[in-house]
């Protein structure tokens, strides 16, 4: 169970109440929406979630320390998130606009949510906006994680000797072994389980630990996850 703590310390309980004008009759009309939290909420959150559109809702999200390989109209980088009431980490989709992330840290956030339809398919009829970052916590660089590819042939690239890059957007340092591995598999046309660990500075290049399974994308799921 997820457990929320704001830690700007201001009142034990903040109400935020979101109010709608109605453009037809040029008066206001009050539509209050009250959210209630456990701890404090500083006053530039309060002010910000004044001024955001006035329908939608509020959500907190857990957010890990490293994205996962996702597929929805296109293969790229998903965010793995917790929501408030939940233990379960769940693939998340969608940007949140304003939301600043670096691999190797977990952070809890508070975000608006507004449902909108673009009218476009295979797409999100959510928009998130960030609110407010309530926790960042680095995580220890020993600390290893798994990371899978399902097609590390078109997924994984070489930029430099010793040096990949995870769908062009987040680099990696190798060994000459664990670097010889990792071509074996892509030569092979394999999926791979690896294991990684965060650099010290977050925005340096991953280090990878291991491959730890590899296999045929047909049998990958029964033979390593």
């Amino acid at each position: 169970m997820i457990n929320f703590k704001i830690t700007h310390g201001l009142v034990l309980v903040a109400a935020i109440i979101l109010s709608a004008c109605s453009s037809s009759s040029g008066s206001e009309e009050n539509n209050p929406k009250t959210i209630v939290f456990e701890e404090s909420q500083p006053s530039s959150l309060i002010q910000q979630a004044d001024d955001s559109p006035n329908t939608g809702a509020l959500e907190y999200l857990r957010i890990k320390h490293h994205k996962v390989e996702c597929e929805g109209y296109q293969v790229s980088h998903c965010y793995l998130v917790q929501k408030e009431g939940s233990d379960e980490w769940i693939y998340f989709y969608d940007h949140i606009d304003g939301f600043n992330y670096q691999w190797g840290v977990t952070y809890e956030i508070l975000v608006h949510v507004q449902e909108i339809d673009l009218g476009l398919a295979d797409t999100s009829n959510q928009q998130y906006s960030l609110l407010d970052v309530i926790t960042e916590t680095v995580n220890a660089s020993s600390d290893a994680f798994n990371y899978t590819s399902h097609k590390p042939q078109e997924r994984i690239t070489e930029i430099a000797p010793n040096e990949f890059s995870l769908l062009g957007n987040k680099a990696f340092t190798c060994t000459d072994l664990s670097c010889g591995a990792l071509r074996s598999a892509i030569e092979q046309n394999q999926s791979v389980l690896l294991s990684f660990q965060h650099n010290n500075n977050s925005a340096a290049p991953l280090v990878l630990n291991a491959v730890l399974c590899s296999d045929a994308t047909e049998s990958f799921s029964a033979s390593c996850l």
